[in-house]
């Protein structure tokens, strides 16, 4: 994506958020979810990717999505970004109504995501900056709050670097900074840490434990069973677009092989939904 085309775009999408940024909060008390998805069906054609869903999502805890592929997992983030409209259902995301044109909601969202790329001919510094001013951050603390979010992401190294040249472990930090640079009440992250190695992805967890305990509510989806039995407050099995189960991974003492066990029992004798 070219940075002017990119510009374009993000200014489309984000720049109308900043108006609601500073005065639109307020409206979810602090026993209400951060994000509540209320029977939320997709569908494509004749498939149903999504059906009936329904989850609750509280402040300061971290939800996970397992499923196999095709189960339905990247539509539900989709629908939650605002990228899809349901068919059926609708998503509320700090007491405002998620829809494609939904301004105050989407002032409180960050998502972390394939489908949101970033511009690869601008560096990691202009990328936050960009980001931060398209999010209504105010201009006396742009730089402040970009600062610290590369102090935080350890972008500190390549701060200067066009994002075309990043890894794949450094596009992952520098598209989560971006998503939490406005400081918003949700984050919605799409298997987030797909293809990095030990290290990386264990920096990765660091961040979201931290979002965690600063009250951030996390929507997540992976692959890995380590992941969500390490991370997750909640787990929630996901097979032909219906949650299938759910489990705390505290009840298996946080073990993935516990959690592995229940998951591939789940996929073994899948129900008819």
């Amino acid at each position: 994506m070219q940075k002017a085309e990119f510009i374009n775009v993000q200014m489309q999408e984000q720049a109308l958020a900043a108006q609601a940024h500073a005065g639109s909060g307020g409206a979810d008390d602090a026993a209400a979810a951060r994000l509540a998805i209320r029977r939320v069906s997709k569908r494509y054609g004749t498939l149903w990717a999504n059906r009936q869903v329904s989850l609750n999502v509280q402040a300061g805890t971290i939800i996970g999505l397992l499923g196999p592929n095709g189960a339905g997992k990247t539509t539900l983030i989709r629908v939650c970004a605002g990228w899809l409209t349901p068919d059926e259902g609708d998503v509320v995301i700090a007491g405002h109504r998620q829809s494609l044109t939904a301004i105050a909601a989407r002032a409180h969202l960050g998502v972390v995501s394939r489908d949101a790329p970033l511009c690869e001919e601008l560096t990691v510094a202009e990328t936050l900056f960009l980001r931060a001013t398209l999010c209504g951050v105010a201009a006396a603390a742009r730089t402040d709050v970009c600062r610290a979010a590369i102090d935080e992401y350890r972008l500190a190294t390549f701060a200067r670097r066009r994002i075309g040249v990043l890894s794949t472990g450094m596009l992952q930090r520098v598209a989560i900074a971006c998503a939490m640079v406005h400081s918003p009440a949700v984050l919605l992250l799409d298997e987030p840490t797909v293809g990095l190695d030990p290290e990386i992805r264990r920096h990765i967890w660091e961040c979201l434990v931290r979002l965690k305990e600063r009250g951030v509510a996390l929507l997540l989806t992976t692959h890995y069973l380590e992941e969500a039995a390490r991370l997750c407050d909640e787990v929630h099995l996901m097979i032909r677009g219906a949650i299938a189960f759910s489990i705390q991974p505290d009840a298996m003492d946080g073990s993935a092989a516990r959690l592995e066990r229940a998951y591939l029992h789940a996929v073994a004798h899948e129900p008819t939904l």
